[in-house]
Formats: C-alpha cells, sequence, structure tokens
C-alpha cells in the first residue's frame, strides 16, 4: 500500500478516475482508523502559502499527509493554490518510470517548474517549500532476520507487502517529519538561473538529511564493523607492537575478543521491546515525562551527526533519553556504558538496545585502547550518532562531577581523522521529582560501600514499581557544533571541551517543585519551616529566576507553591507537624504548620537542592555580602568582592563567568524589595520579614563559602611551601567532618575531596597558587585576598570552629 501511486498518478497510468478517486477515499479512511503516526515538525507559516515537496510518488504518503495536516493546522496537499493556479500543492521528486517500476527522477516534476516561473514572474509572491518524508517503521541491522528486515524501513524504497505489514501490525512505528519550510521566494529571487535544478539538488539533500536523522545510516552487519575494526591501521599497529615473535595470532585473538566485546548489536525487536516494555514502565512510576527543546534538537540532526552528553543522575537517564527520542522520530544512539552492566540477559538487551560496553580503565592496555579508540570512529564515520557520560559515573551528590575526559579525547580525534557530516555535542538535562536510587545513594553518601549492579540486586528493585515517582524532565541544551569550537585559538583541550559540555548541561536547567523547596528547608538551621515562611521562599525564588529570565534557558515549576508543597508531601519528601489548636488564631496558627525532614530524606534533599544550587548562585551570593551586614555595603565593594570570589563558585558550579553580575542581581534584589538603597550609597537588608527570605537564600551558597575558607585559612596558617597538596586536602576533610558535626551540617558534600581539589585547581589555574620542586604548595597575597572577602560572609563562632584560633 504504501508504494502506491498518487491519485493523479493512478488515472494517467490507465485507472478511471472514479476507481482512482474510490481508492483514496478506502485508504484515507483505513490510515485515520489505524494508523498512529509520529510527527515531527508541522509548523504553519505565517506570511505566504505552503507547498510540500515528497521524495517518491506514493498514494499512500499523500493520503497520510492529508490527515497529518488536518490535525495540525496545516492546508491540505490537494488544496488549490490560490493565486498560482495550481490545483494541488504537493509534487513527487522521484515517480516511476511506469507501472511497477522504480521510482527515479528521469524529469523535474512538472509543478516544481511551473511554480518557479510563477515565482519569477510574480516578485511579490510568497511560497514556502516544505520537505516531507514518511518512514513506514524504524532502522533495523541487515542481519538474517527476514522479519526484521520485513518489517522495518530502510534505505531503499520500501515494498507494498513491507508498509502493509507494517501498517498493520506496527501502526505506532510510522513516522511523519515535515522540515522547516523552505523560503521558495527567496531562493528564486537570489539565483534565477537552472531553478529547478537547483532546488531539486536542495530537495534531496534535505531528504537525506531527514532520512539519517530519524533512522541512522545505513547499518552494516556487526560481523563487517568488528573485521573493518581490526584491519585498522591503528589496530594493526597496536597488535604489531603488543606482540612477541611467533605470537601475533594470540594478540589478534585478544583483539578481536576485544572488540565483540565492545561492539552494540542494535536489533530491531529489541528496540519495540523496550519501547513497549518502558512506556509500561513510565506510565506505571511517574506521571509524566516532560520534553523541552526537541524542536531544535531535531534540526540539528539534519545537518549534523550528534554527540549526546547528558549529566548522569540516575541508570533511569539513558533509558529515558533513547525513549524519548524514538518516540520523537530520531535515531537512536549507540551509548557508551560500562562493562559493570554486561551482565546476564541485562548485557544482551542493552547491546540490543544500542549499548556498547566499555572497561572502566585500560590505559595499560594499548590493544584494548586501539580496538575501542576505532571503533568511535568507525561508529561516527558511518554516520551514527552516539551517547555517553561525561562525568563517566552516576553523580551520588547531585552536583555534576567533573568532566572525564577520555571520550571527549576520542571524538576530538575523530573529528581531527575526518567523518562525512560534521558533529556536535547536545548537552542533556534530567530532572527527577524522586529518584529511582534514593536509598542506595543516601546509604553511600552516609559511607557505606558502593553497591555492585548485579542481576540480583536489579530484580530486588521490582519493589520501586509499587511508588510513584513523580515527574521526570529532559531538556536539550544547545547543540555545541566541535568545528567551530575547534577553529578557536588556541584550540580547546578535552578538558576545555568537557566543561563548556557541562555548563550547557547546567544552562537547561529543569527547577522542579522539590528543588526549590529543598533550596528553602535546607537553608534553615534544622531542616525545618513554617509552610508560611516556605510557600513565600518559593514564590521569592521564583519571582527572581523571572527577573533575570532574559539570560538563562531554564525552566521553572509553574503550579502555586501550595500545591508544590502538597505534591512534595504526596512524594513524601516534607514531614508536618499540625500547629495545636490551642494556638487559635494566633502568630503561629497564621505562619501554619511546621514542615520538615526526616533524618533519611534530609540527606537526601541535599542532592535535589545540589541539582539546581547553579540558577540561584549569583543572586545567593550577593545575598551573603547584604544580608549580615547593618550598616550595609557599597555597590563598589560588592563589585569587587563578585570579582574576586565568585569566580571560584561559577567553577565548581559549572556557570559562566558574567562580569555585570554583580550590579545587574543588586537591582534585581532591590527590585523584588529584598534588599533597600540607602540615601548614604549603601546598600542594606530590609526590615525582618525580608530579612528572613534574604538570609535563606544567603544560605543556599553559604557552604561553599566556608569550603573555600577552610581552604584559604588553613593554607595560609601554614604558611607557603609548608603543605604539599595531598597534606592540604587531607587537612581540608577533617576540618569539614568537624564543622559538619558541630554544627549539624548534613550535607555530605560538605567535606567531599573532589570539591576541594578542584578549588585548588582553580587556584592553581588562576596564577595565586603553584607547587615548587619539592611539591610544596606556594602562593601569593590572592590567597589572602580571597580568605578576607570569605571571612567577611560568616558570622565570629562559625570562622572560629572553622580554623580561627579563639582570642
Amino acid at each position: 500500500m504504501g508504494a502506491g501511486r498518487s491519485k493523479a498518478a493512478l488515472a494517467d497510468g490507465g485507472w478511471a478516475p472514479g476507481i482512482a478517486a474510490l481508492w483514496s477515499r478506502i485508504l484515507k479512511g483505513c490510515l485515520r482508523a489505524w494508523a498512529r503516526p509520529t510527527v515531527v515538525g508541522a509548523e504553519p507559516v505565517a506570511d505566504g502559502e505552503l507547498v510540500y515537496a515528497l521524495a517518491n510518488s506514493s498514494s499512500a504518503d499523500v493520503q497520510l499527509l492529508d490527515i497529518v495536516a488536518a490535525e495540525h493546522g496545516l492546508p491540505a496537499p490537494a488544496a488549490a493554490l490560490e493565486g498560482f493556479g495550481e490545483p494541488g500543492r504537493y509534487f513527487f521528486l522521484n515517480k516511476p518510470a511506469g507501472p511497477w517500476r522504480r521510482n527515479t527522477m528521469r524529469e523535474l516534476p512538472m509543478r516544481l517548474r511551473r511554480l518557479e516561473a510563477k515565482l519569477s514572474a510574480t516578485p511579490e509572491a510568497r511560497l514556502w517549500l516544505a520537505p516531507v518524508s514518511i518512514f513506514w517503521g524504524r532502522a533495523a541491522n541487515k542481519d538474517r532476520s527476514w522479519i526484521r528486515a520485513l518489517l522495518s524501513e530502510g534505505w531503499s524504497m520500501s515494498s507494498r507487502l513491507r508498509r502493509t505489514l507494517i501498517f498493520l501490525f506496527n501502526r505506532q512505528d510510522i513516522i511523519v517529519q515535515i522540515g522547516e519550510p523552505l523560503a521558495w521566494h527567496e531562493i528564486v529571487a537570489a539565483r534565477p538561473e537552472a531553478l529547478a535544478r537547483r532546488t531539486a539538488r536542495l530537495l534531496r539533500v534535505k531528504f537525506r538529511n531527514q532520512k539519517v536523522a530519524a533512522l541512522g545510516p545505513d547499518l552494516s552487519h556487526r560481523r563487517t564493523l568488528v573485521a573493518q575494526i581490526l584491519r585498522s591501521a591503528q589496530v594493526t599497529a597496536a597488535v604489531d607492537a603488543e606482540a612477541v615473535p611467533g605470537r601475533r595470532d594470540a594478540v589478534m585473538r585478544r583483539a578481536r575478543r576485544a572488540a565483540w566485546a565492545i561492539a552494540a548489536d542494535m536489533s530491531y525487536p529489541t528496540v519495540r521491546f523496550f519501547d513497549i516494555l518502558l512506556t509500561w514502565f513510565w506510565n506505571r512510576v511517574y506521571d509524566g515525562v516532560v520534553v523541552r527543546g526537541i524542536d531544535e534538537l531535531a534540526a540539528a540532526a539534519e545537518t549534523h551527526t550528534l554527540v549526546y552528553a547528558p549529566c548522569h543522575r540516575s541508570h533511569i537517564d539513558y533509558l529515558l533519553l533513547s525513549y524519548v527520542l524514538y518516540h520523537r522520530g530520531l535515531m537512536l544512539p549507540h551509548i557508551a556504558a560500562g562493562d559493570n552492566l554486561d551482565m546476564p540477559i541485562v548485557g544482551g538487551l542493552l547491546r540490543g538496545g544500542g549499548a556498547f560496553f566499555m572497561r572502566r580503565r585500560f590505559r595499560n592496555d594499548r590493544v584494548y585502547g586501539a580496538v575501542f579508540a576505532e571503533y568511535v570512529y568507525q561508529v561516527f564515520r558511518r554516520g551514527h550518532s552516539m551517547e555517553y557520560f561525561v562525568e563517566g559515573g552516576r553523580s551520588r551528590t547531585g552536583r555534576l562531577l567533573p568532566a572525564r575526559t577520555g571520550m571527549i579525547q576520542m571524538t576530538l580525534d575523530a573529528h581531527a581523522r575526518g567523518v562525512p557530516r560534521p558533529l556536535a555535542f547536545v548537552p542533556v538535562y534530567f530532572g527527577y521529582e524522586k529518584l529511582v536510587e534514593a536509598s542506595s545513594y543516601v546509604e553511600e553518601l552516609r559511607g557505606a560501600d558502593k553497591r555492585r549492579e548485579t542481576l540480583a540486586n536489579l530484580m530486588r528493585s521490582v519493589g520501586l514499581l509499587r511508588q510513584s515517582f513523580g515527574t521526570a524532565h529532559v531538556s536539550f541544551g544547545k547543540a555545541i557544533a566541535l568545528a567551530d569550537l575547534m577553529r578557536t585559538e588556541p584550540p580547546p583541550t578535552a578538558r576545555d571541551v568537557g566543561e563548556r559540555i557541562l555548563m550547557g548541561v547546567n544552562a537547561c536547567a529543569a527547577v522542579n517543585g522539590v528543588n526549590l523547596i529543598s533550596l528553602a528547608t535546607l537553608s534553615m538551621p534544622r531542616q525545618a519551616i513554617e509552610e508560611a515562611s516556605l510557600v513565600a521562599q518559593i514564590d521569592a525564588c521564583r519571582d527572581l529566576l523571572r527577573r533575570d529570565a532574559d539570560r538563562h534557558a531554564y525552566t521553572v515549576a509553574a503550579a502555586p507553591a501550595g500545591e508544590l508543597v502538597q505534591r512534595a508531601e504526596e512524594l513524601g519528601l516534607l514531614k508536618r507537624e499540625a500547629v495545636p489548636p490551642s494556638l487559635g488564631a494566633g502568630r503561629a496558627a497564621a505562619a501554619g504548620d511546621i514542615l520538615r525532614h526526616d533524618d533519611f530524606t534530609a540527606v537526601l534533599m541535599t542532592w535535589y537542592r545540589n541539582n539546581v544550587l547553579h540558577v540561584l548562585a549569583a543572586p545567593a551570593f550577593v545575598a551573603c555580602l547584604v544580608v549580615n551586614r547593618r550598616r550595609g555595603i557599597r555597590r563598589s565593594t560588592v563589585r569587587r568582592l563578585v570579582a574576586t570570589v565568585f569566580p571560584f563558585v561559577a567553577q565548581e558550579l559549572k556557570l559562566p563567568m558574567d562580569a555585570a553580575a554583580a550590579d545587574r542581581w543588586l537591582d534585581h534584589l532591590l527590585a523584588a524589595g529584598m534588599v533597600e538603597q540607602r540615601g548614604d550609597g549603601y546598600v542594606a537588608a530590609k526590615a525582618p520579614a525580608q530579612r528572613l527570605a534574604l538570609r535563606l537564600l544567603a544560605n543556599t551558597v553559604m557552604q561553599t563559602l566556608e569550603r573555600f575558607y577552610i581552604a584559604a585559612a588553613l593554607l595560609t596558617d601554614a604558611g607557603a611551601g609548608v603543605l604539599d597538596r595531598k597534606a592540604l586536602l587531607a587537612a581540608c576533610r577533617a576540618t569539614a567532618a568537624r564543622v559538619s558535626s558541630l554544627y549539624g551540617i548534613d550535607a555530605p558534600e560538605f567535606a567531599d575531596g573532589r570539591l576541594f581539589e578542584g578549588f585548588l585547581q582553580g587556584l592553581v589555574e588562576r596564577g595565586a597558587l603553584a607547587e615548587d620542586e619539592d611539591g610544596r604548595l606556594v602562593f601569593e597575597d590572592g590567597v589572602g585576598e580571597l580568605l578576607r572577602a570569605a571571612r567577611g560572609v560568616m558570622a565570629l563562632e562559625l570562622r572560629q570552629a572553622l580554623v580561627d584560633k579563639p582570642h
């Protein structure tokens, strides 16, 4: 049914017009009743008329397009083009040379010629050309499974039988992709010579890009890929270097085993299995999945080979990303996974869904490294998209981990070797209202050993299906074209690219209600807050983000604050202590019940806070400078302190540095009524009611500043050239652990050595810290300036508890 001809073609081929019309009505009725296509694009044009270009002559394609157009407010393909004298607004680029012949472009479509002639003669006309690709099924490996090949779309024209079977048995696997309309009138006006042929070439490129974006490149058998890897110059050189005389075959067998252990084996039945399973799973445990940025992603997929670089919050991440891409009609990526997941049964399923496995460490295994690097290159060379987590593993604290550069460097090397389509990184942010791995994360944060991924542990997780995990968010950030990055001087290193990706992840954050609640409750001394204060703080944070909306791309929960609080209670993340009736209508009753976290949830909520700590870090730092100063602070002092200290906050939280942040956020805090400008030129906190909101805001980054203070104070107290890096880090961790015990700081990352190490690295990069020939740390006044700045925002007793000696 899919490879049939249009109504006009049927009539021209000898079918009576009446029979052709009847067949079209029957076909359209069947498609409307049974087909469930995924639609990509379908945006109307505001100025002018729309014309559809389809690659191959097919009556089923036209009728399905007609149904989709009606559902999305687009003109019908058969609708007349007013002012152009055309009875329809679509054409086929390729047509059959005769009955039952293969579709080819033996001559340019007559409608294309007539419309371009009309545009040339009528400069004021406005005509838009939308390339439309309709895929009947998803791409599958070209292996020996005839069923798999039969029910999947390939790079050759689908047969009537194949499309009919897909229509009957896999009706949800049909993709209708309506590309971004081209301004046909501008194309004609720019270069009037050889118009029709140039337009046809442009459309062929568009159709090919749409097909690659939706189906991926034409797949070869896995065995062919492995053979090609083993024949490559890189692998051959590594084997020759490793082999001793007479033992080359043994080393080559090791390389072959490594290639088979690495390579994905994506198969259509496995993808369909995951589709059915995950659809049931999401509906069972989640209230919904919110996706943002998919339209921009689809546009990037047409011109680039995409490298998805998500944050790594949960094992759900890669399943969720593939599920979203599959249902939005985009190619499934090949996913880098640790070989700890290559378990019996589970590993085979993941491999069939596109996972390829890698050892955690293989720096000293030259043969394995060469095989893996060649596999990455071959995936890119064949035009497949790829997905890997630049952090390496899952973040147990909720913060972004430092970028691991191995996969990034292999991507840069593939770009340098040359690939058919340019590469682009796509940052992806995952946000969860309730974390599936919550229990194991809290155990690990409290000191338990990391739980191994085993089939038994997976089966024990089935009990999670009885819980509700709220809403999940998937946000696609702005694609980062690798070619553009590499044109900068000097070219970026893999570490630079990793930092850029992580900033891109944070730049598209989705701030949900649980995130907002954690920012408020964890800023209270005992993680307990009156309901009225919590509601007010949620609204205050959202108000600040709205005021700065033109500078960020965050999405923020829009429901009333009271509903967000109720939602957190339903998820078991807040506990309520009711106001006793004896309090009557007094102040306590007006403030509402007390909301708090139990010991387990208090630790868990730090994970949710750390997901979004960066979104309010700048105003929170400014609030730190204002809230404890009775006289207030001058703007010039705020600018100086922001320039001195905030770059380290920005580096830790993966934020771009903004030179105008101090003045802009002071203006926002003034407009929000949280601070006031005094006549003597000082900015100060307002009355006590607003001071609480300002203090809670300041407390969100206070622990970060305290960590900076610990490191700077220990360094200056010891003196230059005394401590090496290892000794200083040990002292920092010990001091942070002591402060946590004294002040009840229930944030496991407060004593995280990686955060202290990142701060020290920031000092080194800014020239404030260095190592002498003996490995001892030497420093200049920049460290002392930082210490003085940090001291100014903390209470005296806390400074003494940290490192200051009482006098």
